[in-house]
């Protein structure tokens, strides 16, 4: 599954279907109602909206034929789909759909592993700014992977966070053991990844959101 659709996979909350054109590769992702991610238009396109409505009913799997195209249908339930990226990928993780049921019963700390900047500018309500990299730090780590790659600016970010984690240590000490801590970053990457272990070695009882702040924005705007 290429990285693109992936990434859209892990923002969703409910069931969806994956459709890909066997003809040429392209893929679609839809929940019957609209197109979720990808690529096709046109009269094809609407084909694959109906007709994956089926296969979100009573279908799982499929192939249908619209004109010279053949097109694969397969009903992807997000559940068992998030649990089975990878133990150690879900590891302590919940979804968005647990997550917003969670809130619902439970007073649970919520922790933004975003710059204060991104935090400031929007971020899931009630939720406090403990950043693993500062404004300066995020664009700098920024930079350097479009220039320089990926793995010098996990050495730099790698760097910063040795230096940053007197700062960490002293908000985490303000955070309350009772309660259990939601984490989450701008997708569910790296930053939440780190805070939540940073967390975890503290002795505190941790999520860590799957997709992060993208994902509550498209469960909350759906």
């Amino acid at each position: 599954m290429d990285e693109e659709i992936l990434a859209r996979l892990i923002t969703f909350t409910d069931d969806v279907v994956l459709c890909i054109v066997l003809n040429d590769g392209r893929k679609m992702i839809t929940n019957g109602k609209k197109i979720l991610a990808g690529k096709i238009e046109g009269e094809l396109a609407s084909f694959i909206l109906n007709a994956s409505k089926e296969f979100l009913k009573d279908k799982k799997v499929g192939v249908k034929k619209f004109k010279n195209y053949n097109i694969y249908f397969e009903k992807i339930d997000i559940n068992k789909f998030l649990k089975s990226i990878g133990g150690e990928f879900v590891k302590n993780a919940i979804t968005v759909r647990e997550f917003l049921e969670l809130i619902e019963k439970e007073n649970v700390i919520i922790v933004d592993a975003r710059s204060p900047r991104e935090f400031e500018e929007e971020t899931i309500p009630g939720a406090i700014n403990i950043p693993l990299f500062l404004d300066e730090e995020h664009t700098l780590i920024g930079k350097i992977y479009k220039q320089e790659g990926r793995e010098k600016a996990i050495e730099i970010a790698t760097n910063i966070i040795e230096k940053s984690l007197k700062r960490i240590l002293n908000e985490a000490k303000k955070l309350d053991r009772n309660k259990l801590i939601v984490v989450f970053c701008a997708r569910g990457g790296m930053r939440s990844q780190t805070m939540a272990l940073i967390l975890q070695l503290l002795g505190f009882k941790v999520k860590r959101l799957i997709g992060g702040f993208k994902a509550f924005k498209h469960a909350v705007k759906d």
